[in-house]
């Protein structure tokens, strides 16, 4: 089984990330803290997660950006997804894909798609259509 890192503070995004992950063969560890999941990071190592899925405002604004970066930084370079609620602004998703670049980050996810249980992925490529299906499940 393939371990999955999942970190919000939001128990319903939470929930419904889980059971969107956990059929598709992920066995999730999740955090309710930027801090709790840079530590279960830190503490499990490099090649333990397949996948980190994370909020990016958790106990501060950046919390989650810190953490990214920071992992990042220590040489994970499996698939990031970033589900947060200011991806669905017009003009949000192509800043941020400017601003998240360096953080590693592969898809961001709009948290309006995960209430829907209708996810769309979209790759951190400009022009780049949204998927609806994770890529590395399909």
């Amino acid at each position: 089984m393939k371990r999955l890192l999942l970190v919000d503070d939001n128990e319903k995004y939470a929930a419904i990330i889980t059971n969107h992950f956990r059929p598709l063969g992920y066995e999730i560890d999740h955090a309710v803290s930027a801090a709790d999941g840079l530590s279960m990071f830190t503490k499990n190592g490099l090649d333990h997660y397949a996948l980190i899925v994370t909020d990016i405002t958790m106990e501060s604004q950046v919390a989650g950006l810190f953490m990214l970066r920071k992992i990042h930084t220590m040489g994970y370079r499996g698939p990031i997804v970033i589900a947060s609620t200011g991806f669905d602004f017009p003009g949000a998703k192509t800043l941020s894909k400017l601003f998240l670049r360096p953080t590693g980050a592969t898809y961001l996810v709009p948290k309006t798609t995960v209430l829907r249980n209708d996810f769309e992925y979209h790759p951190m490529a400009f022009f780049a259509k949204p998927l609806k299906a994770f890529p590395e499940s399909s």
